[in-house]
């Protein structure tokens, strides 16, 4: 490698740190006419560098030399910046990707070459590993703890000589998926026959989403009145399934007799996934599903737009795919986060995403997507500035990640022409009766600098600009109704009073953001980010990957949530809660490797806290019944946060 990059933490103050780098040309030659590129999660104060010129655009920095200056063989240079939020704890706080570029020859594009980066330098004490203990395994070790469940004596044998009895069509979906991981167990396909031994059966007196199921010693029963509780049925019994044969010689199957009575606490139980960030292909996803399903998740809410990618297929746009899921050195939208010295995206077409609803409604989860507006349209707005920029606007703002040209106007006819558009799309294509605007993190500033912006204020008598947010969503609210959605938002939604409490509102900042919606009459899903973001560090060490502007989030922490705690049973805020939900945001998930690490095993804690009720939660019951689950983690190969 000819090139070496250190960054260290030389001053650290409780809001605000100076940070000194250094590039070192190791090899024979002069490097002339250069820039360093990295990226860098924080906003560096350019005024502040004592040495070159800095240009960001979110995490994106370029570091040029003052004076054209040469960076000479076996020499090196340093400069000094500062930045002004909270310490550095993580090694992740640091340059996660850089490249140096030469334009010697004034070549037009750029050229990068490879840079070595070595480990962050911290000022932070050492930190072990957090870890933690576990009870012994339970011998039967469902996740959800289900409301009901005894054990008989006796086991039920699963030969592929077992076949599913079908006895409603409501058990049609999970039945497919049934087959599927029947086949995975027994290396042979489970038909579908009357006088099967494995029993759907429809019972009108359960309630939505309810289920009970029966292993006696020669047949199994899936009861239930709803495709809904048919799935949790099938959760459960692939739960009981041993990870593998009883003995190396068998191919059947033995499962412990039971009888389980169970229905969710919560109607909402949601998993949040991050694609604009990072691309997660087609089998990453359905591989997610398969274990969302597994553990009684029902909502999978697909974030699909932001600055940083455009990943939905739009008819009407197809600039928006061809330009917007695309960034790259020589891209219309610059690097960002990692693998920023090539061009890097992705997008899922119609035909994609139709599977994944499909595969998904046969375990149960309905698909919710997100197209964030008015902020975080920067990949929008670079795939159609003619319609989406308007010229005159000479506002000045940044959004906290960074952007200085990422919202949208409520003046332009051109975003009315837009949003109508992709809509139209979005709604027919997902069968969801939901569809989630974002509407969060629109900064100070936007907007103040536009006459047409000004203009649209006197038209509607606003005194606030950011009650054009309220303007453009109570747009989008009203044309997704005449589509037959209701609207979801961040709890940014309600800024600007112009939507109405039809709009179910997500909690992101706090747990207090979601009172205070719940308290306006808004329905709420809970979603704060101290106890359910699944991008935050699992600990104090380091070398925890993650991120830590709500915290860190281990284990133990998330299982202890219980929203709105505080408030008395009868206070009717409770009764506004839908559910709650997990997120992972993927700024720096890039890998199927880290993305699970992420997840497991504390998405297993927030599927308890969805559908256990909270008086049958138990810290030390649960921990034992997750140490039964590892077996099977382990065996489908997902690469897991060891708790010891």
């Amino acid at each position: 490698m000819s090139f070496r990059l250190d960054f260290v933490v030389i001053d650290q103050q409780p809001d605000q740190s100076r940070l000194a780098l250094t590039l070192h040309n190791l090899s024979d030659r002069p490097l002339c006419l250069w820039s360093l590129h990295f990226t860098l999660g924080r906003w560096i104060n350019h005024t502040s560098l004592t040495h070159g010129k800095l240009e960001q655009v979110g995490s994106y920095c370029t570091l040029t030399p003052s004076h054209h200056e040469e960076l000479k063989p076996n020499g090196h240079f340093y400069t000094e910046f500062t930045i002004g939020t909270k310490p550095f704890t993580l090694l992740d706080d640091g340059i996660i990707d850089a490249f140096i570029c030469s334009n010697e020859g004034h070549a037009p594009l750029i050229t990068p070459q490879p840079v070595e980066i070595t480990a962050f330098g911290l000022q932070q004490p050492h930190r072990d590993r957090h870890s933690t203990p576990l009870e012994p395994a339970a011998a039967i070790c469902l996740v959800p703890a289900p409301q009901q469940l005894t054990p008989l004596a006796g086991e039920f044998t699963l030969t592929p000589l077992s076949a599913i009895s079908l006895g409603t069509p409501l058990a049609e979906g999970c039945c497919r998926w049934l087959q599927v991981e029947l086949k995975h167990q027994l290396n042979e396909p489970i038909n579908v026959h009357p006088q099967g031994n494995i029993h759907y059966q429809y019972r009108e007196q359960l309630a939505e989403g309810a289920y009970q199921l029966l292993v006696e010693q020669d047949d199994i029963w899936l009861l239930a009145s709803s495709k809904a509780g048919f799935c949790h049925a099938t959760s459960s019994l692939l739960q009981l399934l041993p990870p593998q044969p009883n003995h190396r010689a068998e191919t059947a199957r033995r499962l412990p007799m039971v009888e389980i009575s169970d229905a969710p606490h919560f109607g909402h139980r949601g998993m949040m996934l991050d694609c604009a960030r990072h691309f997660h292909p087609v089998a990453r996803i359905k591989f997610l599903l398969n274990q969302l399903a597994r553990y009684k998740f029902n909502v999978f809410h697909w974030h699909l737009t932001d600055d940083e990618g455009w990943r939905v297929e739009i008819d009407a746009y197809p600039e928006l795919t061809r330009i917007g899921a695309w960034r790259g050195p020589n891209e219309p939208i610059q690097p960002q986060f990692t693998s920023i010295s090539h061009r890097y995206g992705g997008y899922y077409t119609k035909q994609d995403i139709r599977d994944i609803i499909d595969y998904a409604a046969d375990r149960g989860i309905m698909v919710i997507p997100e197209i964030d507006i008015p902020g975080h349209c920067r990949a929008a707005i670079k795939s159609l500035p003619e319609l989406l920029v308007d010229p005159q606007d000479s506002s000045v703002y940044r959004s906290i990640q960074g952007y200085n040209d990422n919202i949208l106007s409520p003046a332009l006819q051109g975003t009315y022409t837009f949003l109508t558009k992709v809509l139209d799309e979005i709604c027919a294509l997902f069968p969801a009766p939901y569809v989630h605007i974002g509407a969060d993190e629109v900064p100070t500033g936007v907007w103040t600098d536009s006459p047409a912006c000004r203009a649209l204020m006197d038209e509607h008598g606003y005194a606030d600009p950011m009650e054009l947010q309220g303007h453009l969503l109570r747009f989008a609210e009203h044309h997704l109704n005449s589509k037959g959605k209701r609207m979801m938002g961040w709890e940014e939604a309600t800024h600007g009073d112009k939507v109405s409490k039809d709009t179910i509102i997500f909690s992101w900042l706090n747990e207090q953001a979601g009172l205070s919606a719940a308290q306006a009459g808004y329905d709420v899903v809970m979603q704060p980010g101290q106890s359910t973001y699944l991008d935050m560090a699992q600990g104090d060490s380091a070398d925890e990957a993650g991120v830590d502007w709500a915290g860190k989030l281990v284990l133990e922490q998330v299982y202890q949530y219980q929203p709105f705690a505080d408030l008395p049973t009868s206070d009717p805020a409770h009764q506004r809660i839908r559910g709650i939900q997990c997120a992972l945001w993927c700024e720096l998930i890039n890998s199927q490797s880290r993305f699970e690490y992420m997840i497991y095993p504390r998405l297993l804690a927030i599927a308890e806290i969805g559908w256990t009720a909270p008086e049958k939660r138990s810290w030390p019951d649960f921990t034992a019944r997750l140490a039964g689950q590892f077996a099977y983690l382990d065996k489908v190969g997902i690469n897991y946060r060891r708790c010891e």
